[in-house]
């Protein structure tokens, strides 16, 4: 890999700082509003006497949403689960291609079969929720956000492998 490559990189993991710091503040202001909807919810049923559907149906959205957008945008990849104890056995230059194949491999799945995610996320436009009546396309539409950022990340993982693995296999 050339300098240019480990620019790109970099500019990559800065751009990537920033679209996490987003989706953590974001994220964060999701969990605030779930909290709100579930207090709203106990405080209607046990001070109220008048049960409060639309907040529940509305903290599980906003959950659904936030754990989704949290998993893929706000969690870096290093703290996601991952089994890595053939790359824990390896020497850093075997750790850094088994792991950057895995995760090519694993980024280019993501990504060539997000567009039947959406498809089928699509075609669930009729279908609406109980209380609220929102499309379920609308709903489930986090979970395309979830594939295609979990895949992006993979793909740049792959090539930061990469680069390790060249800079690995320099003589000293």
């Amino acid at each position: 890999m050339t300098d240019t490559s480990i620019t790109i990189l970099r500019r990559l993991d800065r751009a990537g700082a920033g679209v996490q710091r987003g989706a953590e503040i974001l994220t964060s202001l999701g969990f605030l509003a779930v909290s709100g909807c579930f207090i709203w919810t106990v405080i209607c049923r046990y001070l109220l006497r008048d049960p409060s559907t639309t907040s529940e149906e509305l903290s599980i959205v906003i959950y659904l949403w936030v754990i989704t957008v949290g998993a893929s945008l706000a969690v870096r990849l290093e703290e996601h689960v991952a089994f890595d104890l053939l790359a824990s056995l390896l020497p850093p230059r075997g750790a850094a291609l088994l792991t950057g194949v895995g995760a090519l491999i694993a980024g280019a799945i993501l990504l060539a079969t997000l567009p039947f995610t959406i498809d089928f996320i699509a075609f669930l436009w009729r279908e609406k929720t109980t209380v609220m009546r929102i499309p379920l396309s609308r709903l489930y539409a986090c979970f395309a956000i979830l594939q295609g950022g979990l895949g992006a990340k993979l793909l740049i993982e792959a090539l930061r492998q990469a680069v390790i693995f060249r800079q690995q296999g320099r003589p000293s």
